[in-house]
């Protein structure tokens, strides 16, 4: 019964720690104006992917330069745009604009996994000396 008590306040500071971090993650990017580019049809279970333009600055205190890590988050989001290329209207020039985004150096991403959700990733890319980016929404 002892040894219980002592593993409570671990408990409760590790719950802590994680609760801390996921309100973090969420406030970095609440602030975001975006509008819906293309909207997949929905499948069984809700499954969707969806793209979205960022068009005004918000807060990117834990977005990171792009980087290998970058590369393979987006590798998925790519293909499955690559997916639906027939769907999306001015594909060429979305992806044409995405290139360039990566190519720069002010550009910075986000990646979330959403922990309420299985299977839910996020997918952040923006440039503020250029005002432009994108959100790649997937949910399976």
């Amino acid at each position: 019964m002892i040894k219980r008590k002592k593993h409570i306040p671990l408990l409760i500071l590790v719950v802590f720690g994680i609760c801390l971090i996921f309100f973090n993650l969420k406030s970095s990017v609440e602030d975001i104006q975006y509008e819906r580019i293309f909207k997949s049809e929905r499948a069984f279970g809700d499954d969707y992917f969806d793209i979205y333009l960022i068009n005004s600055k918000g807060e990117q205190n834990n977005w990171k330069k792009i980087d290998d890590d970058y590369y393979i988050q987006s590798k998925g989001f790519k293909q499955m745009m690559a997916s639906y290329k027939s769907e999306i209207e001015d594909y060429d020039i979305l992806s044409n604009s995405i290139s360039e985004l990566e190519k720069d150096s002010n550009t910075v991403y986000f990646y979330q996994e959403n922990i309420d959700k299985n299977g839910h990733r996020t997918l952040y890319i923006y440039n503020s000396d250029l005002d432009k980016g994108y959100i790649f929404n997937f949910q399976i």
